[in-house]
């Protein structure tokens, strides 16, 4: 009977353990876009405050996704453009992904004959994945907000 309790006490103990590690790895997207404004001017940007701006702009339902936040530029001129997902699995977080790629390479199609200086700045920025989490910077600091991304989520 000792043992048996000596193994439940250690197996407890380890999910404890555990759940408290990746626990504190996980931070809120909303925090993370936090962290990215405060650190980085952004340009005047519409937020993103429901899933339906997600699927209006991307075609990203609210089945596919856990939690969002970023925004765009709806000048017409600054392209900029911030987008962060987590999905709420990898068949999801695969069609996320390709959706980005995909929103990227169109809005560089558009920009690179009258508005080369926007092209360049979406040609040089790229989607980011790391498991279940995609994320789409296109900004002049796309470097460094991806830097305070992966910073914040332990990247």
């Amino acid at each position: 009977m000792k043992k048996v309790i000596a193994v439940l006490c250690a197996l407890l103990t380890a999910s404890v353990i555990m759940c408290s590690c990746s626990q504190s790895k996980v931070k809120p997207l909303s925090q993370v876009f936090d962290s990215i404004k405060e650190q980085v001017e952004l340009s005047e940007m519409t937020e993103f405050e429901f899933v339906s701006a997600l699927d209006r702009y991307y075609g990203i339902t609210s089945d596919e996704v856990v939690e969002f936040a970023g925004g765009i530029n709806n000048s017409g001129v600054n392209q900029e453009e911030i987008v962060m997902i987590m999905a709420v699995d990898s068949k999801s977080a695969d069609h996320i992904q390709t959706v980005l790629e995909n929103r990227r390479q169109a809005k560089y199609n558009e920009n690179k004959n009258y508005n080369p200086e926007q092209a360049q700045m979406i040609e040089s920025c790229s989607v980011d994945r790391h498991g279940m989490y995609i994320a789409m910077f296109i900004s002049e600091n796309a470097d460094k907000i991806r830097d305070i991304y992966n910073t914040q989520l332990e990247f």
